[in-house]
C-alpha cells in the first residue's frame, strides 16, 4: 500500500506542478493586472486543497488489506471531488481578475468548509464499518476455525472408518450458527478441547477414544447450536 502512495503521490506532485506552471507563465487579461486579490485567492485556496487531498490519500494508503483499503477508496473520492470543485471555483477567481476578491473570500472558504465535513462524515461512517467488520470476524472466529481444522482433519483420514466420523463432525460444524457471543465461552472451551482430544486420538490410531470424542463432539455442537437459537 505504501508503493501505491508512492505512485500517487508523483500523480499529485506533477498535477501541483503544471497547476503552478500555468498560473505563473499564464499571461493575464489584456490592459488589467494579473495578480489582483481575486487571483491570489483562488490560488491560495486551489494549493490548500491540493494539500488536504494528499493528506487524505496519505490516511487512505496507509490501511493493509484489500477490505479496508476498499472502504477508504470514499475518503480518496470525497476529497478529490472537493480539489475538483475547489479547482474550478478558484481559476474562475483566478482568471476573471475584475472580479471582486469578496466573492472569491466568501466561496472557497465555503466550498473548503464543505469539503471538510464530507471527508470527516466520510472517515466517520468508514471508521463504523470497520468496527463492525472487527466484531464480527472475532463473533464467528471460533467455527470458522474449528471448520477449517475439521475439514484439514478429513483430508488427512487413513482409514473408513475414521472418515466416517470426520466426517460427521465436520458437517456438524460445517452447519452451525457461526456467531458466537460471551454466553457461549464456556461450551465453546469444552468443544476446543474435545477436538484436540478427537485429533490426538485419531493420530494415536486409538479408536475406542476417537468414538467417545467425537460423540462428545457432536452432543457438544448440538448443545451449543440449540443455545444459539434460544438467545436469537
Amino acid at each position: 500500500m505504501k508503493n501505491n502512495f508512492k505512485l500517487y503521490t508523483i500523480g499529485w506532485a506533477l498535477l501541483l506542478i503544471v497547476f503552478n506552471v500555468i498560473a505563473i507563465v499564464a499571461p493575464g487579461w489584456p490592459t488589467l493586472e494579473k495578480t489582483t486579490p481575486s487571483f491570489w485567492i483562488g490560488y491560495v485556496f486551489i494549493s490548500a486543497a491540493f494539500i488536504g487531498q494528499l493528506i487524505c490519500a496519505w490516511f487512505a494508503f496507509q490501511e493493509e488489506g484489500a477490505k479496508k483499503m476498499f472502504y477508504n477508496v470514499s475518503l480518496i473520492t470525497v476529497s478529490y471531488a472537493g480539489l475538483v470543485l475547489t479547482t474550478v471555483v478558484g481559476l474562475i477567481c483566478m482568471i476573471v481578475t475584475p472580479l471582486p476578491y469578496w466573492i472569491g473570500a466568501i466561496v472557497c472558504p465555503l466550498i473548503l468548509v464543505v469539503n471538510i465535513i464530507a471527508v470527516i462524515k466520510t472517515k466517520a461512517a468508514i471508521d463504523l464499518v470497520t468496527s463492525v467488520d472487527e466484531k464480527i470476524e472475532k463473533a464467528t472466529s471460533f467455527i470458522y476455525d474449528m471448520r477449517e481444522e475439521s475439514e484439514s482433519l478429513l483430508a488427512r483420514a487413513k482409514t473408513d472408518e475414521v472418515k466416517v466420523v470426520c466426517k460427521k463432525v465436520r458437517d456438524s460444524f460445517k452447519f452451525s450458527d457461526p456467531m458466537s457471543n460471551d454466553a457461549l465461552e464456556k461450551i465453546e472451551f469444552l468443544i476446543r478441547n474435545h477436538f484436540d482430544a478427537f485429533k490426538e486420538a485419531i493420530t494415536e490410531g486409538k479408536m475406542d477414544v476417537v468414538t467417545f470424542e467425537s460423540e462428545e463432539l457432536l452432543s457438544m455442537i448440538a448443545e451449543r447450536n440449540n443455545k444459539c437459537k434460544r438467545m436469537k
